[in-house]
């Protein structure tokens, strides 16, 4: 039988390489060596070297016959991987990057939005609702945590609704956005609870240019960071 820590040994090296590859300190013009990586984890060439592959599926590494495993530049990273989001997001230009995904999400969800509201998905709608409900529930119990999960999922359910398969893709970038913030996130005050609410109104009242502008508002409210740091 294998061994039942292989996996999380596995994972955890897929993290540690990601996370030193984005810091910059892996690679700098020097290969990545399985045996050197085996040595400085305490793991075996192969649990490294699938480690790598991982990274390699990610953008983020090169394998070459005789060559060797060699670190790649950011603009070749698998932008919307949410592994690789969470290391940008947590690493030296992590406020820029929250900041691309504040534009990206400006660019989606007020259209995700308006098309909700024309297409009216009943099992979307539903999800959306029950995620604010939860969402309500995780500030009345001051949970972080909960309210993150929950409000990632009233975002993912208002994509989906938009009917596109193409858009709904997308859930993945918003979501790993919502997180991976690099600081702690603080519970809300409740007049963000009453933008999404005002949102999923809207959308149900099948108002497409005031769940439009309501999406909009709530981002522009609510996001972390609405400009990188100088």
């Amino acid at each position: 039988m294998s061994d039942p820590g292989g996996r999380g040994l596995h994972a955890r090296i897929v993290d540690e390489l990601g996370r030193l590859i984005v810091e910059g300190v892996l690679g700098d013009g020097q290969p990545l060596v399985p045996e050197e990586l085996g040595r400085r984890f305490s793991a075996s060439r192969t649990v490294v070297r699938e480690a790598l592959r991982v990274l390699e599926s990610k953008g983020m590494v090169t394998a070459r016959p005789r060559v060797g495993t060699w670190t790649l530049p950011p603009d070749a990273w698998d932008a919307i991987d949410p592994d690789v989001i969470a290391w940008r997001v947590n690493g030296p230009d992590g406020r820029k990057h929250l900041h691309e995904l504040l534009e990206l999400r400006l660019m989606i969800e007020p259209q995700a939005a308006r098309m909700a509201a024309r297409h009216r998905r009943p099992d979307e709608l539903s999800a959306m609702a029950a995620a604010y409900e939860l969402m309500a529930d995780a500030v009345e119990r001051a949970d972080t945590a909960a309210f993150r999960e929950a409000d990632s999922r009233f975002h993912a359910a208002l994509i989906r609704a938009s009917g596109n398969a193409l858009i709904a893709q997308l859930q993945v970038p918003v979501v790993a956005a919502l997180t991976a913030h690099g600081e702690p996130m603080e519970l809300p005050e409740g007049n963000t609870l009453v933008a999404h609410s005002r949102v999923l109104t809207l959308v149900l009242a099948k108002n497409a240019d005031g769940a439009e502008s309501a999406s909009r508002r709530l981002l522009e409210t609510v996001a972390p960071y609405r400009s990188p740091a100088p």
